[in-house]
């Protein structure tokens, strides 16, 4: 097994204007050249490390993601409501959904435009269509909370993460039944597609790494990295990977797995 190694502990959150709380950043996306994220304060944009208040979406948010059709909010109320956001880059609010009775937990769009997805605390995913967000529909179900989703990049393929220690892959446009991955033996965090949308790259809360190729192979394992893997993310040809700390640990850091 080739080399892992620890690149940097990361920093605490970057300071907001002083007249927001920010709390901790439960979400980042990248559209283009623009970097944004979301907190307890709602959404910003952040640049050089410097954040700018972009607005309130509504709701507290969980989770980002970014695409053509925008930026998508997931989060709501625990236990009581479920929501998801479309926003576009200057924080308004263009649509809105109440989609189930607990938190939305992770939230995607495909890279044509078309489709939202959503990762609920009820183990659901769902589909809706953009940028309206109507015509909702469970695509399928965890056994335990939907926490992550990813589009692959061509937008054929959706994949979910549960904490049922799950990964669900499914054609969108087929009706096939979803190809349910069970190779994890601990809660699946965070999943993340290669560039060329030929690998998939999940991480867990036992502290590994799994990497399955499309056609839902395991290709390879890495052991434990010393806490939960809370993101993954593809570099070129390497996994980058953000890993929760334990106790009398850095609260996080950056690993790079060569595959």
């Amino acid at each position: 097994m080739k080399a892992i190694w620890v690149l940097a502990c990361l920093a605490a959150c970057a300071s907001a204007p002083s007249k927001f709380e920010v709390g901790p950043v439960t979400g980042r996306a990248v559209v283009g050249a623009r970097t944004f994220e979301c907190a307890r304060a709602g959404l910003f944009e952040t640049t050089g490390g410097t954040r700018r208040w972009l607005g309130d979406p509504g709701l507290r948010p969980f989770a980002l993601a970014g695409g053509a059709a925008g930026l998508l909010v997931g989060g709501g109320s625990p236990a009581v409501r479920g929501e998801v956001r479309l926003c576009d880059l200057d924080g308004q609010v263009l649509a809105s959904a109440h989609i189930a009775e607990d938190l939305v937990y992770g939230v995607a769009l495909d890279p044509h435009g078309k489709l939202a997805a959503a990762a609920c605390a009820d183990g659901s995913v769902q589909l809706l269509a953009t940028p309206q967000l109507t015509e909702p529909r469970v695509a399928w179900r965890h056994g335990a909370a939907a926490v992550a989703v990813a589009f692959s990049p061509d937008g054929e393929l959706l994949a979910s993460a549960g904490l049922d220690g799950v990964i669900v892959v499914g054609d969108i446009a087929a009706s096939s039944a979803p190809q349910r991955l069970v190779d994890h033996t601990a809660g699946v965090l965070c999943l993340a597609w290669s560039p060329d949308g030929q690998f998939l790259a999940s991480g867990a809360r036992d502290g590994k790494v799994r990497l399955h190729a499309r056609s839902g192979r395991l290709l390879r394992t890495w052991p434990r990295l010393g806490g939960e893997v809370v993101g993954v993310e593809f570099v070129g040809r390497e996994v980058a990977v953000r890993v929760a700390g334990l106790p009398g640990r850095p609260v996080s850091a950056e690993v790079t797995l060569l595959h």
